[in-house]
């Protein structure tokens, strides 16, 4: 099946050599965020990362979700799957619709795939394991801010791994802000689809000829960058940010009308 494939596209190699140059210099845990446009990789990345993961840590601590269960179902733990049959040690595991695990050691050795809900964010807290921790969220723009506060309790974890992939659907939330409030916590990555190996660039040169080059469905579908306006928005974000940064002398300011 990847007979005529060359190898990883230069970003995803990226990505994975900031995971591993955390884990070189034994830093408490390690995040990485994917802003980007459509068809670069993602999810195959992410399929790798678990597969890597699995395949050299006993009994790790593995939470895989997206941003829809039908986006989690459909394409991410799907796209699992199809990396595990294709696995040189594919015979050490076993993938199941909501479980992947080590054939010997179901109980204690697998990674899981659970969809959210903002009205139970359990299911993430207390995600621990001294052995290996790894939290993956596929289209972390659209999971709610609530269980990103509670993945935070997994991160107490040495060594944990969080990593958040998307496109950059919303310019609020806890997505848009592992690129700013949190940035300096974050490995980030903003991604343009027309530089990546896999993308459809035909599609891409339609879409950008369509809606503009700077607008919010080039910016979100191909840039990798976040919208100028929210839904429920009169100004935009970028209009806002170049204010707060703006200065002007109160000599002058003072005679301005109000």
């Amino acid at each position: 099946d990847l007979e005529n494939e060359n190898g990883p596209d230069v970003w995803q190699i990226q990505v994975m050599k900031a995971i591993k140059n955390d884990l070189d210099v034994q830093k408490d845990s390690c995040r990485v965020s994917v802003a980007s446009g459509h068809g670069i990789g993602k999810t195959a990345l992410i399929s790798w990362i678990v597969l890597w993961f699995m395949s050299t840590r006993a009994n790790p601590q593995i939470v895989v979700t997206a941003g829809t269960e039908s986006q989690l179902k459909t394409k991410t733990w799907r796209e699992l799957s199809k990396w595990h049959k294709m696995a040189r040690n594919k015979h050490w595991f076993n993938w199941t619709a909501t479980k992947f695990y080590q054939v010997d050691n179901e109980e204690t050795w697998f990674a899981a795939a659970i969809p959210w809900s903002a009205n139970n964010p359990d299911a993430f807290q207390g995600t621990h394991e001294e052995s290996g921790t790894l939290i993956v969220y596929d289209e972390g723009s659209a999971i709610d801010d609530t269980i990103w506060e509670a993945t935070e309790g997994a991160m107490t974890s040495t060594g944990a791994i969080w990593i958040a992939f998307g496109n950059p659907v919303r310019n609020t939330g806890r997505f848009k802000e592992c690129f700013n409030r949190y940035k300096h916590r974050w490995h980030n990555f903003q991604i343009d689809s027309r530089k990546s190996k896999k993308a459809n660039k035909s599609q891409i040169n339609e879409w950008v000829e369509d809606h503009g080059e700077d607008s919010d469905w080039v910016r979100i579908r191909v840039r990798g960058v976040f919208p100028r306006s929210g839904l429920s928005e009169f100004i935009p974000i970028d209009f806002v940010e170049k204010a707060m940064k703006y200065k002007v002398d109160h000599k002058v300011s003072r005679f301005q009308p109000l």
